[in-house]
């Protein structure tokens, strides 16, 4: 290696050691210039929660803020709280620690006060201070609305059928979430013995209604050429947890299923006009529900191909949504 190029790589390696000193300096200046309210905020208290946030104008570096105490939030109820997971026979076949869902903690704190700003870097810093027993209040009276079309009910279901008692409840599943998730804040913001109760009567409930659907059974009834529709039915019903039978079934709620076929040729396309009526009565032989789907088919082949795609379009109805709507019942 030569004289000149030894000279070079050396004035390239002392060059890149002043610069990254130089960096290093700034930064740790740039630390050390850092409000002792940013770099050190106070501890949380029974009265309120401290965070601070960056970015490049006040909103977003109260945003930032507040995402910590969502995240301190989060933190304090997956460590607080467990679900039991129960089996059909009711016994618990394990804990499992709680996953706070984005959900949970889109909430407002209602009472932010900003204590702190300063320029920096990166735009603007902030320390907020959010009231603690502000927000308990309102996760209160949030929870209080929620719960009262939950109870009212329950109360309601006693002594009915298992359709009624699922139906019933079904229409309230909203509620009986935002229960849930409000009690998880309850119990993130320290109120751990009324969050925690709260928490388990509604998961309870859910769980309750989730089983209330297994209990059910839908006697299938329509005539031998149209099994490809009972098909098409009893596997919408399984796939919301329910059974059904085509025979004779004591006990059982009565599903009627009346078809209307028309084939139709245009050209060289099959076409298949399909007109299912459903018609459900409970197990005391009462009407509690009917609709009708209008549907078709088409093939290049023959009629029977176009059946097929008339069916399949009904089984996708039916698919679309988890409830009993598409049979006729009003949740």
């Amino acid at each position: 290696m030569g004289l000149h190029t030894r000279r070079r790589l050396l004035t390239t390696t002392l060059g890149g050691l002043v610069w990254g000193t130089v960096a290093f300096t700034g930064a740790c200046a740039q630390a050390q210039n850092l409000p002792g309210w940013f770099s050190s905020p106070p501890p949380d208290t029974a009265e309120a929660w401290f965070a601070v946030g960056e970015g490049p104008d006040p909103e977003t570096a109260r945003r930032m803020a507040l995402r910590a105490v969502a995240a301190r939030l989060r933190s304090a109820i997956e460590g607080s709280v467990t679900s039991d997971v129960t089996d059909a026979n009711g016994r618990v076949t394990r804990r499992d620690s709680v996953k706070v869902s984005e959900d949970v903690l889109r909430t407002e704190f209602t009472k932010v006060e900003v204590v702190n700003t300063a320029r920096s870097s990166q735009g603007v810093m902030v320390q907020l201070r959010v009231d603690r027993p502000a927000f308990i209040r309102d996760t209160q009276a949030q929870l209080e609305v929620a719960v009262k079309p939950v109870d009212e009910a329950e109360a309601a279901v006693q002594g009915q059928s298992t359709l009624e008692q699922y139906l019933a409840l079904r229409r309230v599943l909203p509620d009986i979430d935002k229960a849930i998730n409000l009690n998880l804040l309850l119990v993130g913001a320290g109120q751990e013995a009324t969050g925690r109760q709260g928490f388990a009567r509604y998961t309870a409930l859910k769980q309750r209604t989730e089983a209330l659907s297994t209990r059910m059974v839908f006697e299938i009834r329509t005539r031998p050429e149209d099994a490809d529709i009972a098909q098409a039915v009893a596997t919408a019903l399984s796939d919301r947890g329910m059974r059904s039978a085509t025979r004779a079934t004591p006990g059982a709620n009565v599903m009627t299923v009346d078809t209307t076929t028309r084939e139709v040729t245009l050209g060289s396309d099959k076409l298949v006009r399909l007109v299912v009526r459903f018609s459900v009565a409970d197990d005391q032989g009462r009407a509690v529900a009917a609709r009708e789907h209008q549907l078709s088919g088409a093939s290049r082949f023959d009629h029977k191909g176009a059946r097929e795609a008339a069916v399949a379009a009904l089984a996708n109805t039916l698919k679309r949504s988890t409830s009993l709507a598409p049979f006729g019942f009003k949740e």
